[in-house]
């Protein structure tokens, strides 16, 4: 037996409560650990079975009070050794944020509708392939090769220039977050449900001395369903830039990638840093940076038998580093496009 909603729910586009079944259902099979509150799935599962109306009427309140509950908020960390790192370095580490079940269970029946919501209004960018249902590494791949060839069938310069942004999830600001919910103009208790998830947020440690908690102020927790739905919705902004005829940008989830074709090598460079200068200023704005370490531009020069191109192509006053191959997406491409690399790669994958 479900209880419905009625009109806690803005129009016709959120379902009624009676819909969240099924979602609640393919969560609690899940047994990952438990996080603050100590309460695992195994409870809820146990709880939804011999009453669910209890964990229906909580959700149901917490929607028309328009309340992610505090205690719900706080991520307990875990450090992760990352293979083959050194274990005496604190950056050999990830951290993972164990998050309360009731909370997480919430977070993804609001996504759920959030997500039903951009889709049936046409709002998640196609050239954004992260975090989205039906769309895949593959896709993104074959995307980018084919304005590589279509570049190069058109006698034309190309450079790719992937971008890596540091620590993207960990540096997202909670007012751009909140300032892109609100561009949504999708009034109702799911988006304002949403937008308090970012209030009051805590992550804990435990120590010898018992948990050491602090306040979160920006970034989303790993662990927590609603951060990439929350990136997403951010990153849309620099996709509906007005970018010109041979700049394409597309990304999946952080990863960005540009693909910059002109006839001539000063008309490519002009293009590309300008395209990059668009690209730093929304970053600059969100308060994201990105690793010049790990930034590179690859050449795919029309003449082939031309020489090698050093273009001068920068970010901010410093310059980008030319690569004669990126790694994309697991993919190894060459300036050459002749995947001699990425073949390599997997023979010698293969011996070890």
């Amino acid at each position: 037996r479900w209880i419905k909603f009625g009109t806690l729910f803005y129009q016709q586009e959120c379902r009624s409560v009676s819909n969240f079944g099924p979602s609640i259902k393919r969560l609690t099979v899940c047994r990952s650990a438990p996080g603050y509150d100590g309460i695992d799935f195994i409870v809820l599962k146990t709880i939804f079975r011999t009453n669910p109306d209890i964990l229906i009427t909580f959700y149901n309140k917490c929607l028309s009070l328009q309340c992610f509950p505090n205690p719900l908020k706080t991520g307990v960390i875990v450090l992760f050794l990352k293979k083959g790192k050194n274990k005496s370095d604190i950056k050999s580490y990830r951290p993972v944020s164990l998050l309360p079940t009731l909370g997480k269970i919430l977070e993804k029946l609001l996504l759920e509708r959030l997500n039903h919501h951009l889709r049936r209004n046409n709002l998640q960018h196609p050239k954004q392939y992260g975090f989205r249902t039906n769309r895949s590494t593959e896709e993104a791949i074959l995307d980018l090769l084919d304005k590589i060839n279509s570049a190069k069938n058109s006698n034309q310069h190309a450079l790719m220039i992937s971008l890596d942004i540091k620590g993207a999830f960990d540096h997202l600001q909670y007012t751009s977050i909140k300032n892109s919910l609100d561009n949504l103009k999708y009034h109702s208790n799911t988006l304002e449900t949403l937008i308090d998830i970012l209030s009051n947020r805590k992550v804990a440690i435990n120590t010898s001395q018992g948990p050491a908690t602090w306040n979160q102020q920006q970034g989303c927790p790993h662990g927590s369903c609603t951060g990439p739905a929350f990136w997403n919705l951010v990153a849309d902004e620099v996709f509906q830039q007005d970018w010109p005829q041979g700049v394409h940008l597309q990304a999946f989830a952080d990863d960005f990638v540009f693909l910059v074709n002109a006839g001539s090598k000063q008309e490519v460079k002009n293009l590309a840093n300008k395209a990059l200068q668009t690209f730093k200023t929304w970053t600059d704005k969100h308060k994201l940076e990105i690793s010049l370490d790990k930034t590179y531009y690859l050449h795919i020069n029309k003449n082939r038998s031309g020489p090698i191109w050093y273009s001068g192509i920068k970010w901010g006053q410093n310059n980008i580093k030319r690569a004669s191959v990126i790694k994309y997406l697991g993919v190894l491409i060459d300036d050459k496009l002749n995947f001699a690399a990425h073949l390599s790669a997997i023979k010698n994958k293969s011996l070890i």
